[in-house]
């Protein structure tokens, strides 16, 4: 059976902004909701004043606020603050709580560098790229200080041309895909790599990478689903249904058919962005 949980104070038409994660939340159990979830970025905000002049002007929260300011003045650690939030809501039971405690003992025995990417990466879920990519290249730049290994440097080289796919475009992003494979060796990086060439349109170093790299003409089909579908889903594409047709061959074992189909609605995508981009 579901529990129904009573709200504490009352909800704000003002929102508390979590700028680090685009995030606007209007109660204590959307607070403690986005706590609880995210317990890698619970530093950025749980100890701020405006938490606790929030719970006393917006949520009419004044005895939490005051639980929260003293907790400021004695320089308390996160799991204290946690402790206080989640205690004045309904939203979480006693063994939840602890479960969560212990994630927040967990994060803070990490090496500083762990800490940082994996604030990074909850940056970078909820899309805001530039705070993600910030971190990720301070990381890169000081990882020998940090002690980083090299194949952790890849999963962060990744993550970093992620947030570049998504702010500089894919030519930006093809080349911290290929470092991060060069130091992870993941599939993942790889198959991120040679899909950012072909949507970057840069074909003779996609053709040289796929030589280089070996790639078999099973990674080189699936990459090509792959591509098609991230172009529909983004674009809402009318060629949805040739799509579906294309994918149909695929899975039918027409290869041959499947390759011709490919090639041609990937060159109608290629005219499409040319003249979005004139």
């Amino acid at each position: 059976m579901a529990r129904v949980v009573l709200c504490a104070g009352k909800r704000s038409r003002v929102p508390l902004r979590l700028h680090n994660v685009n995030q606007n939340l209007y109660s204590a159990e959307e607070i403690c909701f986005y706590l609880f979830h995210h317990p890698a970025t619970a530093e950025d905000y749980v100890t701020e004043d405006a938490l606790a002049d929030y719970y006393e002007t917006e949520l009419a929260l004044p005895l939490v606020a005051e639980r929260l300011r003293v907790l400021k003045a004695s320089e308390a650690g996160v799991k204290e603050f946690a402790v206080t939030l989640f205690g004045a809501t309904a939203m979480y039971t006693r063994e939840e709580i602890e479960e969560f405690l212990k994630e927040i003992e967990r994060l803070q025995e990490l090496k500083f560098w762990q800490k940082q990417k994996a604030k990074a990466d909850v940056y970078l879920d909820h899309r805001n790229y530039r705070d993600a990519m910030g971190v990720y290249e301070r990381l890169l730049r000081e990882r020998k200080e940090n002690g980083m290994p090299e194949a952790a440097s890849g999963n962060v080289y990744h993550n970093l041309a992620i947030c570049e796919l998504h702010t500089m475009g894919a030519g930006s992003a093809a080349g911290h895909f290929a470092e991060a494979y060069e130091r992870n060796r993941s599939q993942e990086s790889l198959r991120s790599y040679l899909i950012a060439l072909r949507l970057a349109q840069k074909d003779a170093e996609y053709v040289a990478a796929m030589e280089r790299y070996e790639i078999t003409e099973l990674m080189r089909t699936e990459m090509d689903a792959m591509l098609f579908e991230s172009m529909v889903e983004a674009g809402e594409s009318p060629e949805y249904q040739e799509l579906i047709r294309i994918k149909k061959l695929f899975t039918e074992g027409q290869l041959a058919e499947y390759q011709q189909a490919t090639g041609e609605l990937l060159e109608t995508f290629k005219r499409q962005y040319r003249q979005d981009n004139m």
